[in-house]
């Protein structure tokens, strides 16, 4: 009777485990995609040009930008996406770009 119980408890410890471990794992998934919000502006290298995405869609294309003349600096963080609160102040740093 005493290693029935014991089976028992075990096989509800390894449950409980197994369950707590996927939402730790949930959670850090959840945590990591919280750090790539798509919401708001970003000008980020698309080909070779600059796009500006809103929401993750890409909004402008500004074909007359050619990465080819930009320092590795600012292609490092086009790369990267640079994100903006609004699209006027995206497409005044676009004027950087635009020369």
């Amino acid at each position: 009777m005493q290693k029935v119980k014991n089976k028992k408890m075990f096989a509800l410890g390894l449950i409980l485990g197994v369950f707590l471990i996927a939402i730790v794992i949930a959670t850090a998934l959840s945590l990591n995609t919280k750090d790539k919000n798509p919401d708001g502006w970003i000008l980020q290298s698309y080909d070779n040009t600059v796009v500006l995405l809103n929401n993750g869609e890409v909004v402008e294309v500004f074909s007359d930008i050619s990465l080819d003349t930009l320092p590795q600096e600012d292609l490092n963080h086009l790369a990267r996406g640079i994100e903006f609160l609004t699209k006027e102040e995206a497409l005044l740093a676009v004027e950087d770009y635009d020369g």
